[in-house]
């Protein structure tokens, strides 16, 4: 008896001594989610978890949470892109049949059904924002003149890996013959290396009916370091080694080896203003230069109008083209 009573007594101290071993979270960063979760502001504990996530494992995050209560840690591994555990899993054991009802009501907007009802409501999603912009501009007279504008921006917040991907679409006619038709998209995933370094791969694509190219390509990878990381104002230079790939317009396909330097910048203004700069210098075979410059004001809390401004010049360009070519447009924007 005296042999099994040690034995028993030995097991169990084990026990509850191996969370004691496994990895958790400072107490000063444990201090940080529980004054955010204490605010009782779901988005100020959601941006608390994510920003811990940026120098610990997401799981370990997570749990932090947890240990705060079981709503706490349903709603960290929600803004963290985890999957949700079982009511029993979070309470240590089978739960009642009101405690499953309130987990399940709390866990209830990470569920895609949930995020749905979520961004119907508020016209948000937990990790990622976006917007949709649209543009359009009619003259009629002396000149018929069409133009119309359609951008697509989605963003998954950094919290191991990010990514950000756009699509820009521009066409319009003038007296009935086309003056634009070009469509740029671009893509990137980038990785936290600690507060202010990361890793990214980027890609980008374009198509324009009215250059001396069919398309052009460019796939590339480097390093990118934050200047500033604030809310009301973000800076990120990039650098990255890559091929280029270019398509003219009798079909051949020529790859250049190529060197992008990135800058993307954003400042608010005011509460209702944003400016955002971004510029690309791609030093290749056919080097070239971008600077996109964005006036964003606030209608709403997901309405906002914005005044775009374009400049490319081509160092080299094709025979019959100009160096310099710009664009500025107003459009119309949905948040998301």
């Amino acid at each position: 008896m005296r042999v099994l009573l040690a034995a028993s007594t030995l097991a169990l101290a084990l026990t509850s001594a191996a969370p004691a071993d496994a990895p958790r979270l400072p107490d000063s960063l444990s201090a940080l989610l529980s004054a955010a979760h204490d605010t009782g502001d779901a988005d100020v504990f959601a941006q608390a978890v994510r920003l811990i996530a940026l120098t610990h494992e997401a799981e370990i995050v997570a749990a932090g949470a947890g240990a705060l209560s079981d709503e706490a840690g349903a709603r960290a591994r929600a803004a963290l892109g985890l999957e949700l555990m079982a009511p029993e899993a979070l309470s240590g054991g089978e739960a009642g049949p009101g405690e499953v009802a309130e987990d399940a009501e709390a866990a209830e907007p990470a569920s895609p059904a949930g995020r749905a009802l979520a961004f119907l409501a508020n016209g948000r999603l937990d990790n990622w924002s976006g917007r949709v912009r649209a543009g359009l501009r009619y003259d009629t007279g002396n000149v018929e003149r069409q133009d119309y504008s359609f951008g697509l921006k989605v963003t998954r917040a950094l919290a191991g890996w990010g990514f950000e991907g756009a699509v820009d679409y521009n066409y319009s006619e003038i007296n009935d013959r086309i003056g634009r038709d070009e469509l740029i998209a671009r893509a990137r995933g980038e990785r936290e290396r600690g507060a202010l370094w990361t890793n990214f791969i980027d890609t980008r694509y374009e198509q324009d009916q009215l250059s001396g190219f069919d398309w052009k390509a460019f796939v590339g990878g480097g390093l990118g370091y934050r200047v500033y990381a604030r809310d009301e104002l973000a800076w990120t230079l990039r650098v990255a080694p890559g091929a280029r790939w270019t398509r003219d317009v009798g079909g051949d396909v020529d790859t250049f080896a190529a060197f992008d330097l990135g800058s993307d910048f954003q400042a608010s203004l005011t509460d209702a203003v944003r400016f955002t700069a971004n510029t690309n210098l791609l030093f290749s075979e056919s080097s070239q230069a971008d600077q996109v410059l964005a006036l964003n004001t606030a209608l709403g809390a997901v309405w906002s109008v914005e005044l775009r401004y374009r400049y490319r010049y081509q160092f080299t360009p094709e025979p019959g083209f100009q160096s310099a070519d710009s664009r500025a447009d107003v459009a119309l924007v949905r948040e998301f």
